[in-house]
C-alpha cells in the first residue's frame, strides 16, 4: 500500500509524470532502437512509454497532480502524458494501483484513468487497484469510489461478411 504522503515526496516533475522508484527489473520499449532498455529513476514520460516489470518487480510513477502509481511484478502496460485533461494508464497485463490525493483540486486537477481490456476505471479521490488477467479486467477499491465504464469487445460484422460471401456466389451461375 502506497502511503499518503508518498504522494506529495515522489512528484518529481511539474509537467508530466516521471519514474519515481524501481525495484527489481524494470523495461521500457524503445520505439527508435526496437528494443527493450532499463527504466531509470527521474526519467521524465514525455510521450507514451510501453513499461514492462519483471518478477518481484515494481515500478512507481509519479504524477504532477498528486498522484502515484504503482505497477506490480509481471505487468504490462503504456504509461502516457496528459492528454485532453487526463492521464491515463492502457494495462495490457498485470495489477496498477493508483493513489489519487483526496485533497487535490478535482476540479482544476486531471483526471486519472486505467484502461483494461473490458473498460476504463477513473478515480477521483481515491486508492485503488486493477488487475488484467487472462483477457478480464478487474477492479478493486480500497478507499474513494471509482467510477468503471464498461466497454464491450469488438463483435465481427456477420452481416456484412455474409451478404459479401452472397453477392460473389449468387450472380444466376453454379458454382461448379
Amino acid at each position: 500500500m502506497l502511503p499518503l504522503c508518498l504522494v506529495a515526496e515522489v512528484s518529481i516533475s511539474k509537467d508530466m509524470p516521471s519514474v519515481a522508484e524501481i525495484t527489481g527489473q524494470v523495461s521500457r520499449y524503445n520505439e527508435q532502437t526496437g528494443t527493450f532498455e532499463p527504466a531509470q529513476v527521474g526519467e521524465k514520460i514525455d510521450k507514451p512509454n510501453l513499461y514492462f516489470t519483471g518478477a518481484e518487480s515494481e515500478l512507481i510513477v509519479s504524477y504532477p497532480a498528486k498522484i502515484v502509481a504503482r505497477f506490480g511484478e509481471n505487468t504490462r502496460a503504456v504509461v502516457s502524458p496528459e492528454e485532453d485533461g487526463r492521464y491515463e494508464v492502457d494495462l495490457q497485463l498485470g495489477t496498477v494501483s493508483a493513489l489519487l490525493d483526496p485533497t487535490r483540486d478535482k476540479e482544476k486537477e486531471p483526471a486519472f484513468a486505467i484502461r483494461g481490456s473490458g473498460g476504463v476505471t477513473e478515480a477521483t479521490g481515491t486508492f485503488y487497484a486493477v488487475t488484467e488477467y487472462k483477457g478480464q479486467t478487474y477492479t478493486a477499491v480500497k478507499k474513494g469510489t471509482v467510477k468503471k465504464k464498461t466497454v464491450p469487445p469488438a463483435k465481427p460484422d456477420f452481416a456484412a461478411y455474409l451478404k459479401k460471401a452472397k453477392s460473389k456466389t449468387n450472380d444466376g451461375k453454379s458454382s461448379k
